[in-house]
């Protein structure tokens, strides 16, 4: 609890902290004034006697009176502090009183008998044995016949189980005497008792905090010390008890070692060592204590036992109260200091109050606990309620900033809304013009022609196919890289042999629109996934050759401290603020006004480019500037060690699946007799089914026994390609399969990736299907 106390600054609650301290100072102002009154009021009684005899024993026993002065404390002159004795005093009065006069005693036994002149006008000596023994307020009521001109004789007989003694005697009319012994009672009684049930009520809530909050010791352990030792404060007012009178003492005893050990569980948790030995100490020690006030109980010497006993847990409450300071101390705000005070006040009080049990202080005093208790609980509730506030103001800030992602991302939804509608319309648009173009010069192709003008409609249809292809890959790439099914491979990459594969494969559009395109030589090694690099690259750089018409491109690298900045610069259109904050998103085609010839891309290439630098982790930067150029940057990390080249790839055979036997399952026949015929031509054996059931007739006559590899669809009229897999593997669980899917999903391509098999998505060219079979031909071997 000390942490949660430490983390609020002190100057948020010093305001209402500084009202409560004033409420405090106004509060015992008004004690000490009304004390005071109440004070003056009964001085100005009439008859005040403070002159008396008095002699121990019960009536009927041999009386050695000795004159003494009230208020009378027995231990003060060796008589102890409880058991029977007798008070007599005398009033002269110059005339019998016509009206009903009353005899006014602040500190008078539970159990005693008063009697004015012979008559009985009092008495409770005779109560239950469960009737307590302890000084209380008392009125008595006078009819005017009891008394009479000349002496009066008053005679009390009381009873004490401790703190024995009287207080001075006040006499004089009803109606005078009766409004000053109320307001003390109320002072003495009432105040206490109200301060004590509002304690009790504020700890019993604290508890209920605690109960839903178990982690809170600090908390539970407070507000139970606070609630028992209030319900104890309150009991002080009572005369009597339901239970025999040792067991009452037992449990006032028994009380307070609880609240000992409370208030050092207290101290443990807010020190933080509650886990310690330390708290086994204390409740070990505390049931030891508990059973020395039964044992002490029983034999009737429990009065004894509490001279002994109670100095022992005032040590331990000093030492609680120490670990308590030392901690505190150190925290943040003035509620900390309100509560050292109210703990402070509370060691005061039982230092008080043990001298008073004792009978070592006089007879008109009282207990302090019952004022110092509700002190510290004011306190601990202060820092309670400061805690609370808090977290009402962290649970407004959390509601603020919920309602601001809400938005952020209700605008984020609508934007995403927005780009999907794009994203459908643009590649349905996109989709449709390669293939309107192969279906009308396929239709051409059934007409008769000169083989001239047949070849320059098969190149154009290869264009419009591989337009297709390219927009499908993108496609493909985009829905990998959203579905997450992409894992870089992080390596060191050398970047001048990137630089000469892309410088190759895109000098012809460069020279072809009439720019200059550059890679300014390097020996720089950076960490990254090759693949991935490379796809960024060239969709950099073909994005700034279709986006330039004059000029040129010029692509080089610079090395700040531990990074390679890898940029990209074009003297194209440039690009304007809005244009910049689109230019990542999908299908977005930006016009290259004024730039003739100028070839429209399909609007993917820098969405992947985006995705792709954000799964490596390289920051990507974009300045631009329109008729000005721009430049596109990735930071990537160097690599400084040297790298040996990678040895010659070897030339790939003629016949490169030569004598391997190929299992083929896909339900469109069409790609199914195309698929057959391509593995036929690179030397392949090859067994081609429909679907589900065909195969497992296949299977059932035994065409997996010397198969070497599986090629599968993986969406079947009557069944899964994972299901084709997982049949035949059932057969031969060393047999590489390959799954061919068009399905670009995020979730389907997840579940592919998460089944270890290995996936060429659809469109696909005869290079990346005998690449994919290669990969596989180890594990058929």
């Amino acid at each position: 609890m000390n942490d949660t106390l430490a983390r609020v600054p002190p100057h948020r609650l010093a305001g209402w902290a500084r009202l409560v301290l004033l409420l405090l100072v106004l509060c015992a102002a008004w004690a000490l004034l009304y004390g005071w009154s109440v004070r003056a009021e009964a001085q100005d009684a009439p008859h005040v006697l403070t002159a008396a005899e008095m002699a121990p024993g019960l009536p009927g026993a041999p009386a050695e009176w000795q004159a003494v002065t009230l208020p009378d404390t027995w231990a003060r002159h060796g008589l102890g502090a409880k058991g029977p004795a007798r008070y007599r005093a005398r009033l002269v009065l110059e005339a019998a009183p016509a009206e009903v006069w009353a005899l006014r005693i602040d500190r008078l036994s539970t159990r005693a008998d008063v009697r004015v002149n012979g008559a009985l006008v009092h008495s409770t000596l005779a109560a239950g044995p469960n009737a307590l023994r302890r000084p209380v307020p008392a009125l008595v009521a006078l009819p005017p016949t009891l008394l009479h001109a000349g002496e009066n004789l008053l005679e009390i007989d009381v009873d004490h189980g401790a703190r024995g003694g009287l207080s001075p005697l006040l006499l004089g009319p009803m109606e005078q005497l009766e409004g000053a012994f109320a307001a003390g009672y109320h002072l003495n009684v009432d105040q206490p008792r109200a301060l004590n049930i509002v304690s009790a009520g504020a700890c019993l809530v604290a508890l209920l905090v605690w109960w839903r909050r178990r982690s809170e010791v600090a908390l539970g352990s407070f507000a139970a010390l606070g609630l028992l030792a209030s319900l104890r404060n309150v009991s002080y007012s009572a005369v009597g008890s339901p239970l025999p009178l040792e067991l009452a003492d037992w449990l006032f005893f028994a009380t307070q070692v609880a609240s000992v050990v409370l208030v050092g569980l207290f101290a443990l948790a807010v020190a933080g060592r509650f886990d310690s030995r330390w708290r086994s100490v204390w409740l070990v020690g505390g049931a030891v204590m508990a059973a020395l006030g039964a044992a002490a109980a029983a034999g009737h010497w429990l009065q004894q036992a509490r001279a002994l006993l109670y100095p022992v847990l005032l040590l331990g409450l000093l030492v609680a109260l120490t670990l308590v300071w030392r901690t505190v101390r150190r925290l943040p705000g003035p509620t900390q200091l309100l509560l050292m005070m109210g703990m402070a006040a509370v060691f005061g009080a039982g230092v008080h109050d043990y001298f008073y049990q004792q009978g070592m202080t006089s007879v008109m005093d009282s207990y302090w606990m019952p004022y110092a208790v509700p002190l510290a609980v004011l306190g601990f509730t202060a820092m309670l309620v400061r805690r609370v506030v808090d977290a009402m103001h962290g649970v407004e800030v959390a509601n603020a900033a919920l309602e601001l992602r809400v938005r952020e991302r209700t605008e984020a939804l609508e934007q995403a809304n927005a780009a999907k509608g794009r994203f459908i319309a643009a590649a349905s648009h996109d989709l449709r013009q390669p293939v309107a173009s192969i279906g009308l010069l396929a239709g051409l192709l059934r007409e008769p022609m000169g083989e001239a003008r047949q070849r320059s409609l098969i190149e154009r249809i290869e264009q419009a196919t591989a337009a297709l292809e390219s927009l499908l890959k993108g496609l493909l790439d985009l829905s990998r890289l959203d579905a997450g099914t992409v894992q870089p491979r992080r390596a060191a990459v050398p970047l001048q042999p990137l630089f000469d594969a892309i410088a190759a494969h895109e000098a012809a559009g460069a020279r072809a629109r009439g720019i200059h395109l550059r890679f300014r030589p390097t020996g720089c090694v950076v960490v990254s996934d090759a693949l991935l690099l490379e796809q960024m690259l060239r969709n950099l750089v073909g994005n700034a050759v279709r986006c330039t018409a004059h000029g040129g491109v010029l692509v080089a690298v610079r090395r700040r401290g531990e990074r390679a900045l890898l940029q990209v610069w074009d003297s194209g259109v440039g690009m304007d603020e809005a244009q910049q904050a689109q230019a990542f998103d999908e299908f977005v085609q930006f016009e290259a006004a004024g730039a003739e010839g100028a070839v429209r891309g399909l609007g993917l290439g820098l969405a992947i480019v985006q995705r792709s630098a954000r799964l490596l982790g390289h920051a990507l930067t974009l300045r631009s500037r329109p008729g000005r150029g721009s430049c596109f940057t990735l930071a990537l990390p160097l690599e400084r060690r040297s790298l040996l080249r990678d040895a010659p790839t070897p030339a790939a055979p003629a016949l490169p699946l030569a004598g391997r036997r190929v299992l083929v399952v896909d339900d469109e026949a069409g790609v199914r007799e195309a698929l057959q015929w391509r593995l036929e031509a690179w030397g392949a054996q090859v067994r081609a089914y429909a679907g589900m059931s065909a195969l497992a007739e296949g299977l059932a006559s035994g065409a997996a026994d010397d198969a070497d590899l599986l090629i599968t669809d993986l969406r079947l009229p009557d069944g899964d390609g994972l299901e084709v897999v997982s049949r035949v593997q059932a057969l031969r669980p060393a047999l590489p399969a390959l799954v061919v899917t068009g399905n670009t999903l995020p979730a389907e391509l997840a579940r592919l990736a998460g089944s270890g098999v290995a996936v060429l998505n659809k469109p696909f060219r005869a290079e990346a299907l005998l690449a994919a079979l290669q990969s596989l031909a180890p594990r058929a071997s």
